[in-house]
């Protein structure tokens, strides 16, 4: 056996353990990584999964050597395992500073330096003097470090700098434990605590509780538990990178010159002057669009090639996408992130009345209020979008106290040409179905509805697979129970339309589903349908009786088509009279029959 840093190798159960944690940390840090390269809580759990990596390799090399290993051998990677350890809390501490969102102070170039200098100082203590560590000793699952007699004082002070960056943690908890995040936050808090609290026992206090000349060598356990709740927490609650552009072409004709600087609510009965004023000002100044349309649908109808577009679905988590349950952290984070990152910059916020249904209007208002406010203090410029209609005179005084200026459009919008890949709302009953469906295109796909499928068979033909909605399942039908529409409804439109490309998904009597579940259930299934439509290519065709369904939940529905008329407008439209706001709507409408 030589001296120096060499030593032969062997099997060691001991090692077995940081074997796999340092599988785990490797795999966890580079994936979490990967999502999002340039996302600052990403990078700052790289850097924790990396001080786990290289205690967790330290571990595996102790616990490998074989006996009678020299030394300086294993007394090298014993101080190299304990740097390693000493790193974890400067880490921890600026994953608590970037997640779930650092302020503007902590960009501060000093601030990094102030977070790692004790770090610096403590590697010193470990591998250059003989103050914390003396010589090598071994624990109960191999060679590790013999601690030297003043290390009772060090581990007091490093056991406050630990604690401290876990404290923070604590804090936000604490800071939003009544909102919707509490959850995300509860996952990296529990994950520390299972971690830092048995470790300050059993790696620290150890030698001082049982006279030990050595901690008792569980780290890599911890190390496994810190990096599974850490890992699952940012990849679930993620943050998105937004870059700043500005449309290459001006608007022909601007319509709404809206002054920069101020926040704005714009009241109407589609989507067409919110998002034209927020057009014109993106070419000259960058922006974000959040909205619950398709960022296919947006670019193509109004213009926005360049701008990013915040997608508010469940559908699909690729691209800049954001879960509208979410809006308590994924969505307020993102936005405030990209107001304060990029002074007098635009935000448009569209389709909040989804967002309410989702998430409850008091959340929804704390939101709104939140993005004003950064919106202010960077000087920024949010257009507000809501459908006449759809809030309440309560809710509407609210939203109207938040802004700056309202705009109330009471013009009708302008009727457009209809196109193949049109989703369409019509406004009739479900006997009238059959005979509507071909007339606005509807060929041949799936088809849900809650008549039996033996009846639906005899009305539709063999055009379409039958879904039946139905609280009674039959075996050896597709059924679909209504209160399960957002699994089971869900999962067999995703499945048809994966397999289906193109076809038609049709959902036939909305009033009479209302029967068995509330606007909170059905307006998110129709929204996850429509936006799986999109992703396939398919068209979505949907019939409703307006007279059956509430004013204020048909206005919600019908600006999911993207449609500017109110239940009232509707029916005093003249019979069969096709209206359009943008090339993909296009809603019928069939006044009651005599």
């Amino acid at each position: 056996m030589s001296d120096g840093v060499t030593g032969e190798f062997v099997f060691s159960f001991g090692a077995v353990l940081p074997l796999v944690a340092l599988a785990v940390s490797a795999f966890l840090g580079a994936y979490v990584f990967g999502l999002n390269p340039r996302g600052p809580a990403n990078r700052s759990v790289l850097l924790v999964m990396l001080a786990f990596v290289m205690w967790d390799v330290g571990e595996a090399i102790q616990r490998s050597f074989a006996p009678g290993t020299s030394t300086e051998t294993l007394f090298f990677w014993a101080r190299f395992t304990w740097v390693a350890i000493v790193l974890v809390p400067a880490t921890l501490y600026q994953l608590a500073i970037t997640y779930p969102a650092g302020s503007g102070r902590f960009r501060r170039r000093w601030l990094l330096a102030a977070i790692y200098a004790p770090f610096v100082g403590w590697a010193y203590l470990v591998a250059g003097t003989n103050w914390i560590i003396d010589r090598p000793s071994t624990n109960p699952f191999g060679p590790d470090a013999h601690v030297a007699p003043t290390f009772g004082y060090f581990a007091i002070v490093f056991s406050a700098w630990m604690f401290s960056a876990v404290a923070l943690f604590v804090r936000s908890y604490w800071q939003m434990r009544s909102t919707p995040s509490r959850r995300m936050l509860g996952i990296v808090l529990g994950g520390l605590l299972l971690g830092t609290l048995p470790a300050a026992v059993t790696e620290v206090a150890w030698p001082l509780l049982t006279q030990s000349p050595t901690r008792l060598g569980l780290g890599s356990l911890y190390t496994l538990v810190w990096s599974i709740f850490i890992a699952y927490a940012v990849v679930r609650y993620r943050y998105l990178v937004i870059e700043p552009v500005i449309e290459t072409r001006a608007m022909r004709a601007p319509r709404h010159r809206l002054e920069s600087g101020l926040n704005y609510l714009v009241l109407e009965n589609g989507r067409g002057a919110a998002m034209g004023a927020f057009r014109e000002i993106v070419s000259k100044t960058p922006g974000l669009c959040v909205t619950g349309l398709a960022p296919s649908h947006v670019s193509a109808r109004f213009g926005l090639e360049r701008t990013p577009i915040l997608w508010i679905t469940t559908a699909t988590s690729e691209g800049r996408t954001v879960r509208p349950n979410a809006l308590d952290f994924e969505l307020v984070h993102t936005v405030v992130k990209f107001l304060r990152e990029n002074p007098g910059t635009a935000v448009l916020l569209d389709d909040l009345d989804y967002l309410a249904t989702v998430a409850g209007f008091d959340a929804v208002a704390r939101f709104l209020k939140r993005v004003l406010n950064q919106a202010s203090a960077s000087r920024g410029t949010v257009i507000v979008a809501a459908g006449q209609g759809t809030f309440t005179a309560e809710q509407l005084a609210v939203l109207r106290g938040s802004v700056d200026r309202v705009l109330d459009i009471e013009e009708a919008p302008s009727p457009a040409a209809t196109g193949a890949a049109d989703h369409v709302l019509m406004t009739i009953t479900a006997q009238d179905a059959p005979v509507a469906l071909p007339l606005v295109g509807a060929r041949r796909g799936i088809l849900l509805t809650t008549e039996h499928p033996s009846k639906a068979r005899l009305r539709y033909g063999d055009r379409f697979d039958i879904v039946w909605v139905t609280d009674r399942p039959e075996a050896g039908l597709a059924c679909v129970r209504p209160k399960a529409l957002d699994a089971e409804g869900r999962r067999a439109i995703a499945n048809y339309a994966s397999s289906h490309g193109q076809a038609d998904i049709v959902l036939v009597g909305l009033e009479q589903l209302a029967l068995y579940v509330d606007t909170r259930a059905w307006l998110p299934f129709i929204k996850d349908s429509l936006d799986i439509a999109g992703l396939h290519e398919c068209r979505f065709f949907l019939t409703a009786a307006p007279e059956a369904i509430r004013p204020r939940e048909f206005a919600m529905l019908s600006r999911r088509f993207d449609t500017p008329l109110s239940a009232a407008a509707l029916k005093s439209s003249l019979p069969s009279e096709p209206t359009t706001t943008a090339a993909e709507s296009r809603i019928p409408y069939r006044g009651p029959s005599a």
